[in-house]
């Protein structure tokens, strides 16, 4: 907070500061080295326990009506302590930062308020009186309401433990105004999956899956890709018998900078192992392999 009212001027002491300052000083008080906040992928998409997978649509799904309430659900989980994952401030401070309310006079509280109830009721977060102002309490990620825990992320463990990062840069890069609901919505969809490249299904799959409309994929996937942020990563050809001329072409996807972090550890090793020479020679031998001219079978007259 010093950092941010030493840069005000004199003549600026009078008036609420801006939104952006607002979230830097939230930012800044997360203390956060890693510059992201862990966010466990029950969020998006939820899996019951068992041997078997079968996954659901996590809260995201009901929370799409709204850019201010998923901000704020982020900041709140940007900046909660670890002594008991709870944090307080005054409703001005979080209407400023996640864009619901710039009043200052007393009507903020109500705003900010209702966004916390439907928080509340999606049971990802509790409040309780903090003298004037409301303590928030994050719970886990899934909507069960249990307490949080910091996800571990190890293999060996629980679904959900596994998680993904949201960048710092989602605000200090202005996203979170850049973006629409349905960009935002795929971005957290595809940074979920922690892959250094993915195939975009149908609309109908990914709305089956996240509990999304067609529609709102559609629209998020082109807007992601008009603003440069998912890019064609790999085009290769394969053997197709539904199509005309027995072939068809495949597809992978990636993420950009700064919202390309989300790779896990054995994925990025095998990607890195790929292109080294071993790596290179090994894929040729694949391919060529299956190609008559090349793998030495003789070829059809």
């Amino acid at each position: 907070m010093d950092s941010v009212n030493t840069e005000l001027t004199v003549l600026k002491r009078d008036m609420a500061v801006s939104q952006d300052d607002t979230i830097r000083m939230l930012l800044e008080q997360s203390k956060r080295t890693s510059r992201a906040v862990l966010i466990r992928r029950a969020f998006v998409q939820d899996a019951d326990p068992g041997l078997r997978l079968v996954t659901r649509p996590g809260p995201f799904s009901k929370m799409l009506r709204s850019n201010e309430r998923l901000d704020l659900f982020l900041l709140i989980h940007c900046i909660t302590a670890r002594a008991d994952w709870g944090v307080a401030h005054r409703s001005e401070t979080w209407g400023r930062a996640a864009g619901i309310s710039f009043a200052t006079n007393g009507t903020a509280s109500a705003a900010v308020s209702r966004h916390l109830h439907k928080l509340k009721e999606l049971k990802l977060i509790s409040t309780e009186p903090y003298g004037r102002m409301t303590k928030i309490t994050k719970l886990l990620e899934d909507g069960s309401g249990d307490p949080y825990t910091l996800p571990s992320g190890d293999k060996e463990g629980s679904r959900k433990s596994t998680y993904f990062k949201v960048p710092f840069a989602y605000w200090e890069q202005h996203y979170y105004r850049k973006l629409s609901m349905p960009a935002k919505a795929m971005l957290l969809i595809l940074m979920s999956q922690r892959s250094p490249s993915f195939a975009l299904y149908k609309a109908r799959e990914y709305a089956l899956w996240y509990g999304i409309s067609p529609s709102t994929v559609g629209r998020g996937i082109e807007e992601l890709k008009k603003k440069r942020l998912l890019y064609e990563f790999l085009s290769e050809q394969q053997l197709d018998g539904f199509s005309v001329l027995g072939q068809s072409t495949h597809v992978r996807w990636a993420l950009a900078a700064p919202f390309d972090l989300n790779v896990n550890k054995t994925e990025r090793e095998a990607a890195e192992a790929a292109w080294t020479p071993e790596g290179i020679a090994r894929t040729a031998l694949r391919i060529g392999s299956r190609i008559p001219a090349l793998s030495g079978a003789a070829i059809p007259r």
